[in-house]
């Protein structure tokens, strides 16, 4: 038996006020826990350390924007057996052994 709301409010409902002129809350505590910000330090050193490792990396931008078009506009052709060697040098190594 379901004891919740059957219904979620709307994103305007949940902005608004109640008639008390509290804000809705959804019962948890509104002052954060004392773990939260160091979760938070965690997160936000963790996301720095992904920033760099991919803007060291051979990402480029202007190809993956190429390729979009050309897929968009149905020039893309991609290469089956190119796909069909990489996928069975994949399924090979993850099973334990080299082709």
């Amino acid at each position: 038996m379901k004891i919740t709301r059957t219904t979620e409010p709307t994103r305007a409902e949940r902005a608004q006020p109640n008639k008390g002129g509290a804000t809705r809350s959804s019962g948890a505590a509104t002052q954060p826990s004392p773990g939260s910000s160091v979760q938070s330090a965690d997160a936000a050193g963790r996301l720095t350390q992904l920033e760099t490792q991919f803007s060291q990396s051979g990402f480029d931008a202007g190809k993956v924007s190429e390729i979009r078009n050309a897929i968009s506009e149905g020039r893309y052709q991609v290469n089956a057996g190119a796909v069909a060697d990489k996928l069975l040098a994949s399924a090979a190594q993850l099973a334990g052994r080299n082709i």
